[in-house]
């Protein structure tokens, strides 16, 4: 069973644009940071938000990039890849079933 969480963000910083679990052209949203003025770490130090997308969930690799460079796919596009998605799961479960039949 999952907790939920809660997040406070500042009512001083923007809010982020873009939300977990979204899906962007470059993969899927998987952490959420914002960057202070005074953040030496990240170059840009504007006081906006960089997202962690996991851009291959094959060797989970994640690249971070600014607000700025999120890209959303066009609706059709998203449709198509969770389509795709539910019917790959409709068949693992499908399989399972018959595994645990057989069992």
């Amino acid at each position: 069973m999952e907790t939920s969480k809660v997040v406070t963000i500042p009512n001083h910083w923007t809010l982020p644009k873009y939300s977990l679990g979204q899906r962007t052209k470059q993969g899927m949203i998987v952490g959420v940071q914002y960057c202070l003025f005074e953040n030496l770490v990240v170059p840009e130090r504007d006081g906006s938000w960089r997202y962690a997308i996991l851009v291959s969930t094959e060797d989970e690799q994640v690249e971070y990039i600014s607000e700025a460079g999120v890209q959303l796919p066009p609706e059709k596009e998203l449709r198509l890849e969770i389509e795709g998605e539910i019917d790959f799961c409709q068949r693992k479960i499908e399989n399972l079933t018959q595994y645990l039949e057989a069992v």
